[in-house]
């Protein structure tokens, strides 16, 4: 693979790994890190390399490995006079970089194949969770602290909690009692995955403890945009 000084030991090891036509997923197992840094590595690949996509930045690496061959080349030959290049060794330079760019241009198949699929993915993902989607998702995961909930997932979840328990108090104080107590553990579950998806502990929502100030810090953070990693090495907190 092609070594650029300006990139950083893990840029470089996330550049090979992209010109082998990994995608984010795999480039993130195969290195142990989350894809959200993986994604964190590009933006700052592409920048230092002035691409603004995946292809772009195969390409502008492509052109480099072959620019740097040439120069091998042409440098090798100057350096030994007399050395005149035969038509064999002329015919298979040729075969080289017509094998070369084979295997370019098969990896921007590649890349305009996992740029499809992930315009799909992300156009899938952008669609907001409606209130049904919100209560069967908290409810599947009941007692599921790990991972990231969105905003709406959240929020439609509570509301749904606060709607039902009103509608049971007026009927009877103890089902309501009951009710809430019951929704109890998923509300702090979900609670957790929202704190984690703004990059916080779950161990934020101590602050339930704190009278009236408490509650509203906790509305304050859940109600954050998801967080975006800044450095490499930074693990999403756990509760």
């Amino acid at each position: 693979m092609t070594h650029l000084s300006h990139l950083s030991n893990r840029e470089q090891e996330v550049t090979d790994l992209l010109m082998q036509g990994m995608s984010n997923k795999e480039i993130a197992a195969d290195l142990s890190i989350t894809v959200r840094t993986v994604e964190f590595h590009l933006q700052n690949i592409y920048a230092k390399c002035q691409v603004g996509s995946r292809v772009e930045l195969v390409l502008h690496l492509g052109q480099g490995a072959a620019r740097s061959e040439s120069e091998r080349l042409r440098e090798s030959t100057v350096e030994i006079p007399g050395n005149r290049t035969e038509n064999g060794e002329t015919s298979n330079g040729q075969v080289d970089w017509i094998l070369s760019m084979r295997e370019t241009l098969s990896r921007i198949g590649k890349e305009l194949r996992m740029k499809t699929l992930d315009t799909q993915n992300a156009r899938e993902t952008s669609a907001p969770m409606t209130f049904q989607d919100s209560i069967r998702t908290c409810l599947t995961n009941y007692a599921t602290f790990e991972g990231r909930a969105s905003r709406p997932e959240f929020w439609w979840f509570f509301l749904f909690i606060n709607l039902v328990t009103a509608a049971l108090v007026t009927v009877n104080e103890m089902l309501g009692t009951v009710f809430l107590i019951a929704m109890a553990l998923p509300l702090l579950a979900v609670g957790a995955r929202r704190l984690r998806d703004t990059g916080r502990s779950g161990w934020w929502q101590l602050f339930w403890l704190v009278p009236v100030g408490g509650i509203v810090v906790l509305a304050v953070v859940w109600s954050m945009p998801q967080s975006e990693l800044t450095a490499d090495g930074i693990e999403e907190p756990s509760i």
